[in-house]
């Protein structure tokens, strides 16, 4: 068995009326997963199971849909490892150190993330990009960065276009 950890994307009071934490819990572990454990009510979720994390990011995409969510909760799955990684990298010490909450990391369903649409930001947001993540701090103004968001947004349009354009491909 492998530790896997499950983002759920767009969780919120309205999908909880579709699909609770412990219903989410017993369809994983009813898939074969066990020790499925949420965190909070976000949605996401640590499960040991067996397969890739592109396997079981497509079961765990599959079981949303089947408990009647829809395509907008997607599950980005990862390994501890992976995560560990971006922990490690913290492009932001002192940000990290003084205002934690104010740094982010976006986690893209796509197989790889173009980020060409937000390569010219220079807004007052620091971001850096690892792998197939963008980590962002928002410098103390977490709730007064629209601008930021708007480049953010057109990264995920380039990673969803992308998406679909490699599955057009592959599938």
């Amino acid at each position: 068995m492998t530790a896997f950890i499950v983002l759920l994307r767009a969780i919120g009071p309205i999908t909880h009326r579709i699909m609770t934490m412990a219903e989410w819990r017993a369809a994983v572990e009813a898939d074969g997963f066990v020790a499925a454990e949420t965190c909070l009510a976000a949605g996401n979720m640590i499960v040991d199971g067996a397969g890739t994390t592109v396997a079981v990011n497509r079961r765990m995409d599959t079981i949303v849909s089947e408990l009647g969510l829809g395509t907008a909760n997607k599950a980005m799955v990862q390994k501890p490892a992976q995560l560990a990684k971006l922990l490690k990298v913290n492009p932001f010490p002192d940000a990290a150190a003084e205002r934690p909450s104010e740094i982010a990391i976006y986690f893209f369903a796509a197989p790889f993330a173009d980020f060409g649409c937000i390569s010219h930001y220079d807004g007052p947001e620091r971001i850096h990009i690892e792998d197939a993540h963008l980590i962002v701090d928002y410098s103390d103004r977490i709730s007064q960065s629209l601008e930021a968001a708007r480049h953010y947004r057109e990264a995920i349009w380039c990673n969803d276009r992308a998406k679909l354009e490699h599955n057009t491909r592959v599938g």
